[in-house]
């Protein structure tokens, strides 16, 4: 999203509505998915415009649009199979692993820390992949680009793989299995574009 008011600058947590840019927003549910209410035009939304001082994000000063920085784990298993799970909170899709990273994080160990959030797993070691900036991965905070570190690790067998609030029926799938699915746009564009070589 292009941001088109004036930014806070108390160094505080900020969110706005996407519509009129009120920050009188309540969270309201439908099923299993999570949307925006805003009090002040009464625009429902899976999306906000949030800013917070403890993530890493800017505005491009061309194209006044949103950016933040990201990180994400691909993460197999004995059988080649990627572990994902449908989000619950926008995008509404399958996706890996993923989050954003705070200030002064190291990328990997932001990482490792999503990766244990999300889904309970405890990698000892990852891969970077690729660091690459991702045009039109939209996100529930607002920003349609993300700048991405993303990584790959192997697991062993697990038995269940609790994934936390934010995603429900994770899945262990062969690259091909997750091309069939539903799935964000950012995870479409690393398979599309990296296939097989994200298992070596």
């Amino acid at each position: 999203m292009k941001i088109p008011f004036p930014l806070p600058t108390d160094n505080k947590y900020h969110q706005y509505c996407p519509k009129c840019f009120s920050e009188n927003i309540n969270r309201v549910f439908e099923g299993e998915k999570t949307f925006y209410l805003c009090d002040d035009c009464h625009n429902k939304s899976p999306r906000l415009i949030v800013i917070d001082p403890k993530t890493v994000w800017w505005v491009d000063e061309k194209t006044k649009e949103y950016w933040h920085e990201s990180v994400g784990v691909f993460v197999f298993n004995s059988e080649n199979k990627a572990l994902f799970f449908e989000r619950t909170i926008y995008p509404f899709a399958f996706a890996i692993p993923a989050g954003h990273l705070d200030v002064g994080e190291d990328a990997e160990i932001a990482a490792k820390r999503e990766l244990r959030e999300e889904t309970g797993i405890e990698a000892e070691t990852l891969r970077l992949f690729s660091k690459e900036d991702v045009i039109g991965d939209k996100c529930r905070r607002g920003a349609d680009n993300h700048r991405w570190h993303l990584y790959a690790t192997r697991v062993g067998s697990i038995e269940k793989t609790e994934i936390n609030d934010e995603g429900v029926r994770p899945a262990w799938l062969t690259i091909d299995e997750a091309l069939q699915k539903n799935l964000v746009y950012p995870v479409k564009y690393f398979i599309e574009k990296y296939g097989n070589n994200l298992l070596s």
